[in-house]
């Protein structure tokens, strides 16, 4: 692509990415989430690899540690729901911590979000990756 798309590209994707984070952060107060956020940044990703070559996506966006990623969010979501099967008898039972601010009233749904928006960030990259790929 040409230099104008590639400088765009890369004054874009900071700026999304911490629209991202924000998604995820502040998913339980308003409409967003764990996935909205990874959607974000699977399309960060695909606006990286379309602007600049294959050959340099490939190797910043290895897929083998898009699928380590992806395991561990999936463990992540997992001993969640485990510690309130445990501290609550219910799996993925919500069970609030005595903190303030603005994620007094959030309990569990917080942590689960960053894990989702893990999972679909690395899923999407995934995705992305294997749209891109070079063929023979």
């Amino acid at each position: 692509m040409s230099l104008i798309s590639r400088t765009a590209a890369r004054w874009i994707a900071i700026p999304a990415f911490a629209y991202a984070i924000c998604l995820v952060l502040t998913g339980h107060l308003s409409p967003g989430g764990g996935f909205a956020g990874g959607v974000v940044v699977g399309l960060i990703v695909a606006l990286l690899t379309s602007a600049f070559e294959v050959g340099i996506s490939e190797e910043r966006i290895n897929p083998t540690t898009a699928h380590i990623g992806r395991v561990l969010g999936l463990l992540c979501l997992l001993a969640l729901g485990t510690m309130g099967l445990l501290i609550t008898g219910f799996f993925l039972r919500n069970f609030p911590p005595k903190v303030g601010g603005p994620f007094s009233m959030a309990g569990l749904i917080v942590p689960l979000y960053v894990c989702i928006g893990v999972i679909v960030g690395y899923e999407t990259s995934l995705i992305v990756y294997y749209l891109f790929e070079r063929r023979p």
